[in-house]
């Protein structure tokens, strides 16, 4: 049952700063509900812990309560857990947050930032080695290492296919708002598979498994039993999830 909003207290609550653009440039293009979640809440994270200029970590985010009820599905009883990972996957695809690695003696670590020219200029500056990285960020007594970070198909497609030009990053932000993260990686390794190194060639495969299914042939060449396991993992995705219902599509013809 929708509990109803009693109205917001302007005069006692505190309040969180988001550039106008973010309303203008940013949430118009947004489609996945995770997607905005995950980048209000790195918003309100990093507000609490001291400004626009303070980084969230990923367990912080995973952590968070509120962000958790959020983007848990109603009826399923599996953990948002994977729906935090791809909203944020997203929103630094789409490059409204910034993601780095924090390597310290005891673990790596990822971190966010709100995607401001101070904060790209801080994390260079702390993969250079030139600045050291925020108190929050340290595990011990050492600095950790920093270096930039990509969502995981970012990475695959640059390690596998090619470079990551600005027209590839945009299709890959519209594959993850399109199709399941697994999708995608498997697909990539079809491509590299059959030695058809393109995007072009990853997305007729996610196409035809969208229209077709993934079983014999359908996109890709491999074993039957590995589509229907990963497909299981995502049969409690949330309906809204897939932008044009082609994954319902795709699951309501299995």
């Amino acid at each position: 049952m929708t509990k109803r909003f009693g109205g917001f207290l302007v005069a006692t609550e505190p309040v969180i700063a988001v550039p106008r653009t973010f309303f203008t440039d940013v949430l118009p293009q947004l489609t996945d509900l995770a997607e905005v979640q995950a980048t209000l809440a790195v918003f309100r994270l990093a507000a609490d812990a001291g400004g626009i200029e303070t980084p969230v970590s990923r367990e912080a985010l995973v952590r968070d309560r509120t962000l958790r009820s959020a983007l848990r599905v109603v009826g399923s009883p599996r953990e948002p857990d994977r729906r935090i990972a791809e909203g944020l996957d997203l929103a630094v695809g789409r490059a409204t947050l910034l993601a780095f690695t924090a390597t310290g003696e005891r673990a790596r670590r990822v971190w966010y930032y709100v995607n401001t020219p101070a904060n790209q200029a801080l994390i260079a500056a702390m993969g250079r080695g030139a600045v050291a990285p925020p108190a929050i960020v340290w595990q011990g007594d050492a600095a950790p290492a920093v270096a930039p970070e990509q969502p995981n198909v970012f990475r695959l497609y640059e390690q596998n296919i090619g470079l990551l030009t600005p027209l590839i990053a945009d299709h890959l932000v519209d594959a993850l708002e399109s199709y399941p993260g697994a999708w995608i990686e498997e697909a990539i390794a079809e491509a590299v598979a059959y030695n058809r190194r393109s995007w072009r060639y990853v997305q007729r495969i996610l196409e035809k498994w969208a229209t077709e299914g993934r079983g014999s042939n359908g996109g890709g060449e491999r074993g039957d039993e590995t589509h229907r396991r990963r497909d299981r993992e995502h049969q409690h995705l949330d309906p809204d999830r897939y932008r044009d219902g082609r994954h319902l599509r795709q699951r309501g013809n299995g």
